[in-house]
């Protein structure tokens, strides 16, 4: 052993002190977390205190997944990063701060967006992407492999908890929560978040993967937790899979990316960037009241563009639109595109303060 090797050991030692002290835990609990490998699906709102509460906690790997980069308007909120990670990917530089706490930890970070390969290897994965149609794809890749998992969600001023586990001796998983395959409603970046109620709901399933790894604590299984941050209430409901529940058919379309205003903003102003085309597919009645400067309409848009930000009132119309142009350009085997959704819409966009152009017909020209 060398003496780094050492300085490191000394450090995890003294890093989990204080939860070998608690009661019933002792070498038992840190022998179970130093054999453990947890999957963070998310280093946003939940998956920044989620893995900084995780960074000390003894594991022996952390797999941390996020397709996205820092943006400005993440900092109040997620914990992990400063103003200098500004447009750096989340998951690099959540992974550097996770080994700046702990060396000893193996820390992979992957800047993609969730598969369900993913889970493989792993004994607890942690849902923190906020999103439904990821969590049904972490719920089914759970199922099929055996692996609870723990799911958070932040909007507005309320949250929920619950932890999943289809191989459990009472069976149950996201879609006994939610049966019905509804596309993601709301966003941060139109609705809002209280930064305080991420850190809240983080920490509470940061807390749900040492209760199952390693007994401290009883995990949310078969029971949802509900904040209502107004008033910091908070409520708990059972969970449990009857006789009429049912699993929705898997979309055979991928869940387009979102970007957020500001990171879009950038990536306009960026000449070094790669190209990005703008399809607003909103009436010609909404588009009158102004558009993002280059923004062309479906109809405009050319055979040959790459990559493809697309954009609505709120997000909801521009999803279904990506969804249809993804699953159009894999059946005709067009041009691979990169397809993906302004956060919130322009009402968003505008929110922020970034500009538009009032010259409507103009658009595409």
């Amino acid at each position: 052993m060398t003496a780094s090797d050492q300085d490191a050991g000394d450090l995890r030692r003294r890093l989990t002190s204080r939860t070998a002290a608690l009661e019933g835990a002792g070498q038992r609990a840190l022998d179970a977390l130093g054999r453990a490998s947890v999957l963070v699906v998310g280093a946003g709102g939940l998956g920044a205190p989620v893995l900084a509460v995780l960074a000390g906690s003894g594991l022996r790997r952390i797999t941390i997944v996020d397709h996205d980069t820092v943006d400005a308007s993440n900092l109040a909120r997620q914990t992990l990063f400063a103003a200098a990670d500004v447009g750096r990917p989340k998951a690099e530089c959540a992974a550097a701060r996770v080994r700046g706490v702990d060396p000893v930890t193996e820390v992979v970070a992957l800047r993609e967006s969730f598969r369900p390969g993913h889970v493989a290897g792993h004994d607890v994965v942690v849902d923190a992407a906020d999103s439904v149609e990821v969590t049904r794809a972490v719920s089914d890749a759970c199922a099929a492999a055996g692996i609870p998992f723990v799911w958070g969600t932040v909007l507005g001023y309320d949250g929920q908890v619950s932890v999943f586990h289809d191989a459990a001796p009472e069976p149950v998983d996201f879609h006994d929560l939610h049966p019905d395959a509804l596309p993601d409603e709301g966003s941060c970046a139109l609705d809002g978040v209280l930064p305080a109620l991420c850190g809240a709901v983080g920490s509470v399933m940061a807390a749900q993967v040492t209760a199952l790894v390693a007994g401290l604590g009883e995990p949310l299984l078969g029971r949802v937790l509900t904040v209502d941050a107004r008033r910091w209430r908070w409520t708990e409901s059972p969970l449990r899979r009857g006789p009429g529940s049912r699993r929705p058919a898997p979309s055979a379309e991928a869940a387009p990316e979102r970007i957020a205003p500001a990171e879009l903003a950038r990536r306009l102003a960026d000449r070094a960037a790669a190209p990005v085309t703008l399809v607003d597919v909103r009436t010609a009645e909404e588009r009158a009241t102004g558009v993002i400067a280059g923004s062309v309409r479906p109809d405009e848009l050319a055979d040959d563009a790459e990559h493809l930000v697309v954009v609505c009132a709120s997000g909801v119309r521009a999803t279904a639109w990506a969804r249809a142009a993804m699953s159009g350009a894999r059946d005709t085997g067009a041009v691979s595109r990169t397809v993906e959704v302004l956060d919130g819409g322009i009402r968003a966009w505008q929110r922020e303060g970034l500009p538009i152009s009032a010259d409507a017909g103009s658009i595409g020209s």
